[in-house]
C-alpha cells in the first residue's frame, strides 16, 4: 500500500504539474513514443494526449482508493450481527440483505430471532439483540423507530370457495364495514400485520367487537392454508402472497375505500448505533431501493 502511495504522489505530480521525470529517475523509461508535453518559454504544458492520460489515471487511482476502502472496512467488519426481526421481513428481506452483506464482510457471523413485532421490540429493549426490524409500528416506548421499505396489505380469499354462501358474500362486499358478516383469518395478538389491519379497519368505521375472532394464527403458512381451502379472509403482505396469486391458489378482495399500506421499519436502540449493527444497517439502507424493486405496483 505504501509503495502504491509513492507512486501515486511521483506520477500525480509529474501529470498535474506538467514536470517531467527524468528518464533516469529510479529505473523508469519510457516506452512510448508519445509527446505528453511541449517545452515552452514559460514551462511545460500538457499535450492533447498528456491531458488525457492525466484523466485517466486519475480515474484509476480513484478507482484503487476506493478499492483500498472496501478492503480496510472488510477487514474491520466482523463478528456476530444479533439481529431479531418479524416475521415477514425475515422470510422476504434479511436472507437478500445479509447474503450481500456477507459477500463484502465475509469475517461477520448472523446470529437471527425471529418473532412478531411486539417480541421484537422487547428484545431491543432488553438488549439482547443490537438491531431490529419490524412492521407496521410508528411509536415504541424507549425505541426509536425508522421507515426501511413500504409495504402492502392485501386483503385474500381462495379463487375457489365450496360455500356458495360465503362467495356470494364476498362477491357482494360494497363497504369496508361488510367484513363484519364474515369469517376473517388472523395473525396472533401482537403481530404488526394484525395491529395495522386493526388500526386501518377502524379507521374505516368498523366496530372491532363484531369482526369474527375465530381464527388466530400464529403462522402465515397456515393462515394461507385456511384461505386456500375457503375458510374465509385472509389479510397478507403483498410480498407473502405473489406467488399463491400467480398459482391461482387465492385471489385479492376489492373492498371499496380499503387501502392498507404501511411501512417496514428498522427497530434501533436509543444510543448512538456502531459496530457490526451500524454496518449492516447503513449496507441495508444502501441498496433498500434494490429490495423493493419487485413489489407489487400500488
Amino acid at each position: 500500500m505504501l509503495k502504491l502511495a509513492k507512486s501515486r504522489k511521483e506520477l500525480a505530480g509529474f501529470i498535474s504539474h506538467s514536470r517531467p521525470l527524468p528518464a533516469t529517475s529510479a529505473g523508469w523509461k519510457p516506452t512510448w513514443k508519445q509527446t505528453l508535453f511541449i517545452r515552452s518559454a514559460k514551462g511545460f504544458s500538457l499535450t492533447e494526449r498528456g491531458a488525457h492520460l492525466r484523466e485517466s489515471v486519475q480515474d484509476v487511482f480513484a478507482e484503487l482508493e476506493q478499492i483500498l476502502q472496501e478492503l480496510d472496512r472488510t477487514r474491520e467488519v466482523n463478528g456476530t450481527l444479533t439481529l431479531a426481526a418479524s416475521t415477514t421481513v425475515t422470510r422476504y428481506f434479511v436472507p437478500r440483505i445479509f447474503i450481500r452483506f456477507h459477500h463484502y464482510y465475509p469475517a461477520a457471523a448472523l446470529h437471527l430471532v425471529v418473532g412478531n413485532t411486539e417480541e421484537v421490540l422487547d428484545h431491543l429493549r432488553e438488549h439482547r439483540v443490537g438491531l431490529g426490524l419490524v412492521e407496521g409500528h410508528q411509536h415504541s416506548p424507549g425505541v426509536r423507530l425508522e421507515e426501511f421499505l413500504p409495504d402492502e396489505i392485501v386483503p385474500v380469499c381462495a379463487t375457489r370457495i365450496p360455500d356458495p354462501r360465503l362467495r356470494r358474500a364476498i362477491e357482494g362486499l360494497k363497504s369496508v364495514r361488510d367484513l363484519e358478516a364474515l369469517p376473517l383469518i388472523w395473525r396472533e395478538p401482537g403481530a404488526g400485520t394484525r395491529r395495522v389491519v386493526e388500526s386501518a379497519l377502524t379507521e374505516s368505521g368498523v366496530n372491532q367487537k363484531n369482526l369474527d375472532q375465530r381464527f388466530a394464527l400464529g403462522s402465515p403458512e397456515a393462515i394461507k392454508s385456511l384461505v386456500i381451502a375457503g375458510l374465509g379472509v385472509g389479510f397478507f403482505s403483498c410480498w407473502e402472497i405473489q406467488h399463491e396469486i400467480a398459482m391461482g391458489l387465492i385471489r385479492p378482495v376489492d373492498i371499496p375505500g380499503l387501502r392498507i399500506r404501511r411501512m417496514f421499519s428498522w427497530a434501533l436502540p436509543s444510543g448512538e448505533l456502531g459496530g457490526l449493527a451500524g454496518a449492516f444497517y447503513q449496507f441495508a439502507n444502501s441498496i433498500r431501493n434494490e429490495l423493493s424493486a419487485t413489489t407489487i405496483p400500488g
